[in-house]
């Protein structure tokens, strides 16, 4: 009786397990595992004393190495065969043992064969898997351990480079608001200098006029006084022309008979008026210092007739 390469397999089958980081180190090991089956297998088929068996199992190896590349020793874990019974029992010739629950067509021939219970199998199959199951523990929860502390560590870093992100965006913020603060500083002082320096434009020129000014005042008190001397030497010449007068016109009267000629008219004395030549001049035009014009011309006459200077102000001179 003959197994299928399924039943053949079964539990190397349940015992694969991908480990990505020991790739190279376990498809070693299951090259390994490999070529010790191969060789144990076929020191098997040399003790085989029938030639079906030997044929079968060169079927079997066909079978399995077109099965084989299904399973990629490169992604999985080696696989673990309990090869126990290789070495517990001694055969007769005609009987051969695998560990793998393989025997030859004549088995059911030789009735001194004992084949070992299904109880057995059962108990290997049992304690391999629950040893598997353990690996697959221990191993699942390594590989969750080191997923946890990879994402852990990205995590952290992503933190730290978010955190360095926002730093920065602050610095250059915080950079940009300075710099600006700057500019308008240096606005203002430049516009603080522009006013400082038209207040002191100012203040020059209200210097300036407030000195003009004093001299103006100056000046026209002087002009005042000099109008004021002019006007006390015209009435001091004013008086010594009238004492001369009054002397040699004392012996006319005395000689002039009493009689007074009602048509006759007596002409005012003082010089006359050089713009009109009718009245008697009584006005001393400023800044020329010319009495020359009467009171009326004085309203009209804008220059000194004597001098034709431009005339600013004038004095009325009252003669006694």
């Amino acid at each position: 009786m003959f197994f299928s390469i399924t039943e053949t397999f079964k539990i190397p089958a349940m015992i694969i397990h991908c480990s990505l980081s020991r790739a190279e180190a376990e498809a070693e090991a299951a090259e390994e595992d490999e070529e010790e089956i191969l060789n144990t297998l076929m020191l098997c088929s040399t003790m085989e004393s029938g030639g079906n068996y030997l044929s079968n199992l060169r079927k079997r190896g066909r079978d399995v190495s077109v099965s084989a590349p299904i399973i990629n020793p490169l992604c999985f874990q080696p696989q673990i065969i309990d090869l126990s019974q290789l070495h517990n029992h001694h055969h007769p010739s005609n009987v051969v043992s695998t560990g793998l629950r393989l025997s030859s067509g004549d088995q059911g021939l030789n009735p001194h064969h004992h084949t070992p219970p299904q109880n057995d199998d059962n108990l290997v199959s049992l304690s391999s898997s629950v040893f598997i199951s353990d690996d697959f523990s221990s191993q699942i929860k390594g590989q969750r351990d080191e997923i946890d502390q990879f994402l852990q560590a990205q995590e952290e870093e992503l933190r730290r480079a978010l955190a360095e992100k926002r730093h920065r965006h602050y610095r250059e913020l915080l950079g940009a608001v300075e710099a600006t603060a700057v500019r308008r500083l240096r606005e203002k002082e430049v516009e603080v200098e522009k006013a400082t320096r038209r207040h002191a434009e100012l203040e020059a020129r209200a210097a300036r006029l407030s000195m003009e000014a004093q001299a103006w005042q100056e000046k026209a008190r002087a002009e005042e006084a000099a109008a004021a001397t002019l006007q006390a030497q015209l009435q001091q010449a004013i008086i010594k022309g009238a004492g001369i007068g009054g002397g040699g016109d004392c012996t006319a009267e005395d000689a002039e008979s009493g009689y007074v000629d009602p048509d006759r008219v007596i002409a005012e004395s003082g010089p006359s008026c050089k713009a009109c030549r009718k009245r008697v001049a009584s006005v001393v035009l400023l800044p020329c210092r010319h009495f020359c014009i009467c009171t009326v011309c004085d309203h009209v006459v804008r220059t000194c007739p004597l001098c034709r200077a431009l005339r600013n102000s004038s004095v009325e001179v009252y003669l006694s």
